[in-house]
């Protein structure tokens, strides 16, 4: 079986891992594979099953049968913090250089969750996408829309800010800032209506910190 692509661009891979090692063939098998790409099985950070490991040395083993040069690697996510899952998923997907192939289908559904939404919080970064279908068992090329909106460089200071020295005050950021609190108050109120910060009570005054959303947007941007 023929599976090389002639490609000067090195190809990662990034799928969702079960206890079935055929959709990651099918990917090889559609895209090709050579010398020094490289696969990345998302799994759980804790599991007890040994057929995760099973997975994980049967996709070595095609690896090797191809190219010893062939990286294969495992991220592992707490599938107990949905929004450490979707930073760490995220981060994985922005750092990755080269031709990126994702694939959603596939592994723990709260994982599948989390690693759909970093996909589309990064669609700009891959290359394809692909879905493998439970209805008709074939393996299919989707297009992810591009769903996180950009924000100015006045408001992403703000918010760089805020991530910076959480929990924090309008008159704190004004401070730092050397801005004006009406200014920042009317740029806090913006991401406010992103819904990308959160407010706790302190005083007369409110704490703000920034949330996944907030951090979406600083990854992004």
């Amino acid at each position: 079986m023929q599976i090389q692509i002639p490609s000067n661009i090195m190809k990662t891979y990034i799928s969702l891992s079960g206890f079935d090692a055929s959709q990651i063939l099918s990917l090889i098998v559609k895209y090709g594979i050579e010398s020094d790409d490289r696969i990345v099985l998302i799994r759980p950070q804790n599991e007890n099953d040994n057929r995760g490991n099973n997975i994980i040395e049967a996709v070595r083993d095609l690896s090797r049968q191809i190219s010893s040069n062939i990286k294969v690697e495992v991220h592992r996510v707490d599938h107990h913090d949905y929004e450490s899952m979707i930073l760490s998923l995220t981060n994985l997907i922005k750092n990755t250089e080269g031709e990126l192939i994702v694939n959603i289908s596939g592994g723990p559904r709260e994982i599948f969750l989390a690693f759909t939404v970093a996909c589309l919080s990064q669609s700009q970064k891959i290359n394809k996408t692909t879905n493998y279908s439970d209805i008709d068992r074939t393996m299919n090329e989707i297009a992810l829309p591009n769903m996180t909106q950009n924000i100015d460089l006045k408001l992403r200071r703000v918010l760089n800010d805020v991530h910076e020295n959480q929990p924090t005050t309008i008159s704190e950021i004004a401070s730092r800032l050397k801005l004006s609190e009406s200014t920042v108050s009317r740029q806090i109120g913006k991401l406010a209506e992103l819904k990308s910060l959160d407010f706790l009570p302190k005083g007369k005054s409110k704490q703000i910190s920034m949330n996944l959303t907030g951090e979406l947007f600083l990854l992004n941007n």
